[in-house]
């Protein structure tokens, strides 16, 4: 019986579902013969069932690994796409305004070169003119595009308010009581076309070498 459960758990060792192990132990040997202890019998772990348990989840841990990195990498990829997109929109927008301001600023200046004459011709007869173009060289210095446009902007504006009040004064003068002397209105006279002159030369373009 030793020898039988001896060649039993050797057979059973190799086996991949687990093994069973024997053991037989003597008591004595007395008058009738030798006496054996019952046979107790344990399961060994199966070990080849653990390994395969442990691959299983280290494989479908690496594979949610890997498509959570892909994951990010597109979220990433994608928020860089709409990031360009906000930032190429943005510069074309800026550029039409830009365009835009350019347009008034020389529709301002010609309209302001028509008027000029109107001044040297009338004097301050036309001062509403002076005073609206004024108005509008204001709302384009508030909204210029960069700071060279906005000081450009500013010069014109600041010279149109200047012969705005001198056309003013001179308004004020002539309708004023007393009448004023011959003496006073040609300084006064002067000194509008001289403010004029002034600004006819800001709002012309330089001319081409």
């Amino acid at each position: 019986m030793a020898a039988t459960g001896f060649v039993l758990a050797s057979c059973g060792g190799g086996t991949s579902s687990g093994a069973l192990s024997t053991r037989t132990s003597t008591i004595g040997t007395g008058a009738g013969g030798t006496r054996t202890a019952d046979t107790a019998t344990r399961e060994l772990p199966t070990r080849s069932t653990e390994t395969q348990t442990v691959t299983t989840a280290v494989t479908a841990e690496t594979v949610d690994s890997g498509s959570t990195s892909w994951g990010w990498i597109a979220l990433g990829i994608g928020l860089g796409l709409a990031a360009l997109g906000v930032l190429l929109w943005a510069l074309h927008r800026r550029k039409a305004g830009a365009e835009a301001w350019g347009r008034a600023t020389a529709d301002l200046n010609r309209r302001a070169l028509v008027a000029l004459d109107d001044v040297v011709a009338q004097g301050s007869v036309v001062t509403g003119k002076i005073e609206a173009l004024a108005s509008e060289a204001h709302a384009l210095e508030s909204s210029a595009p960069d700071d060279p446009s906005r000081a450009a902007a500013g010069n014109v504006r600041a010279r149109l308010d200047e012969l705005a009040s001198t056309m003013q004064s001179d308004r004020a003068l002539r309708l004023g009581s007393p009448p004023p002397s011959e003496e006073q209105l040609t300084y006064s006279t002067a000194v509008i076309r001289q403010q004029a002159q002034q600004l006819q030369g800001v709002l012309r373009p330089a001319p081409a070498a």
